[in-house]
């Protein structure tokens, strides 16, 4: 075209009109219009066509057409094809995940760790699982001269990605780290047809809906476990905020209010000595006393207790495994099943609200073009009904999985025993230990205000074996006492 506008072509010729293009109206636009605008000659030779001769021009717009079906046939053979590879569990990528490379034996198929970047995917979540973000995580590996997954599949396959800056090889990102961290393919799964295009002329890429993807177990070897990929979820779902003292607590993110459910923020002004500083509910520090109240704690009294309760419990885990089992899997089946009852019925209702929206969106919508409903009326009631129906669909999927994951799962109390074994000394609490037992706790207001003294509910959610606030009174004589039978 270049050479077109600046009158340097006097004929173009291709062997047939599908070499020009199989887009039936840009083809037709390029003939019909700016071919002959510029005084150019256009010939498809296969074709018989000829700008020149009339009646040569007869079928080129069918022509066209043809071309344009048979490329979307090409395409729908495509997708077929790898759909078809797809739910057989397949990798249809064609590039393997940072971590990965493909496997010599079967390279179209399989996966296998890369001795040379797998040891730090497994860093990049043992570092979020010990409570740093995805920022820290990139500065980290930045300051030890890491290179960047881009540079190193470069660097491995001589192949430049788009996104690349080859002078910059340890350019790791915020948004690098948070794509590894999320991505299943490290405990060793497959999720096929995560993406589509718009269409066989669009490109741009698309995600499908979960209820759409292709998901698979086992597919190959994992370089993390399920623990700590669940560790990770958590600190992901719930950041640490660094505060003024550079810093975040120790507690971060897993202390809420057990009145109003809002996480707790640590607090400490200037000159005030550490071990005043404390952890109040925000919803009160925002909205002052009109929502909730202060739920104050002192983050060493936090300590303490969390500590004490760690250790009492891990202890008689591991002397009196037997009858702790027993307890732990009644209590996980009673409390998993008053679950799965309560987010059936919200599942329920969602559900159903769902379909009444869609038909009152149709009955207002026939009411607006009937003149029942003025325009603006229309305007302000399809944008509610459109608001609650984004709500529903952003917190459907989250429901449905958990429902999903709560009628799969078994009593992880295993894994409970096989941690506490893991740590039989605990003498302070860390990052690392806190996120391996603790998945949160609970800060109920004090029984008096202002008081250092007065009784104060605190609840621990432990991970994998919950609340133990309803023992046996024999287990909790053990407990109190530090006797085994």
């Amino acid at each position: 075209m270049e050479l077109i506008e600046s009158d340097q072509v006097a004929t173009l010729i291709v062997k047939d009109m599908s070499r020009l293009g199989r887009e039936y109206l840009q083809v037709g636009q390029y003939t019909e219009l700016v071919f002959p605008n510029y005084g150019v000659r256009f010939i498809a030779v296969n074709d018989g066509v000829d700008s020149l001769v009339e009646s040569s021009n007869d079928f080129t717009p069918f022509r066209n057409i043809i071309n344009e079906l048979y490329a979307k046939d090409t395409s729908q053979k495509g997708r077929s094809s790898v759909k078809i590879k797809a739910e057989t569990g397949a990798r249809i990528a064609s590039r393997p995940n940072y971590g990965y490379m493909k496997d010599p034996d079967d390279p179209k198929r399989h996966l296998v760790p890369d001795p040379e970047t797998a040891p730090v995917v497994k860093r990049i979540f043992d570092l979020c699982a010990s409570g740093l973000g995805p920022t820290r995580i990139a500065n980290q590996l930045r300051q030890e001269e890491i290179p960047s997954p881009a540079y190193h599949y470069y660097a491995k396959y001589g192949v430049q990605l788009s996104t690349l800056d080859i002078s910059k090889p340890y350019a790791w990102s915020s948004a690098t780290v948070s794509k590894i961290l999320e991505d299943e393919v490290y405990l060793g799964v497959t999720v096929n047809m995560k993406t589509t295009t718009i269409s066989y002329k669009n490109k741009k890429k698309i995600k499908r809906p979960e209820s759409e993807q292709l998901r698979f177990e086992g597919t190959h070897e994992p370089l993390i476990d399920r623990q700590t990929w669940e560790i990770v979820q958590d600190n992901r779902r719930h950041k640490r905020r660094y505060t003024r003292f550079e810093e975040p607590s120790l507690f971060s993110g897993l202390v809420y209010c057990m009145d109003c459910g809002a996480v707790m923020t640590y607090h400490r002004t200037h000159g005030e000595k550490e071990a005043k500083a404390r952890f109040i509910c925000s919803n009160y520090r925002k909205n002052s006393k009109t929502t909730c109240s202060v739920h104050g704690i002192r983050e060493e009294d936090l300590y303490a207790i969390v500590l004490d309760d760690l250790r009492r419990i891990t202890h008689f885990a591991r002397q009196n495994e037997r009858r702790f089992a027993e307890y732990i899997g009644k209590k996980r089946t009673k409390e998993s099943q008053k679950e799965i009852r309560s987010l059936e019925k919200q599942i329920s209702a969602m559900t159903k609200r769902q379909s009444e929206l869609m038909s009152l969106f149709k009955r207002l919508y026939e009411d607006n073009v009937l003149g029942r409903i003025p325009d603006e009326q229309y305007r302000i009631l399809s944008a509610e009904y459109t608001s609650e129906q984004e709500s529903i669909k952003t917190a459907l999927p989250d429901l449905i999985a958990r429902l999903q994951e709560l009628k799969d799962s078994t009593s992880n109390f295993d894994r409970f025993l096989e941690n506490a074994h893991k740590y039989t000394e605990i003498d302070e609490l860390t990052p690392d230990l806190l996120h391996t037992f603790i998945k949160r706790i609970e800060v109920g207001e004090c029984a008096k205000k202002y008081s250092h003294s007065a009784p104060q509910e605190i609840v621990i959610h432990y991970r994998d074996i919950g609340i133990l606030d309803d023992m046996p009174q024999e287990l909790e004589d053990i407990l109190i006492t530090g006797k085994i039978n």
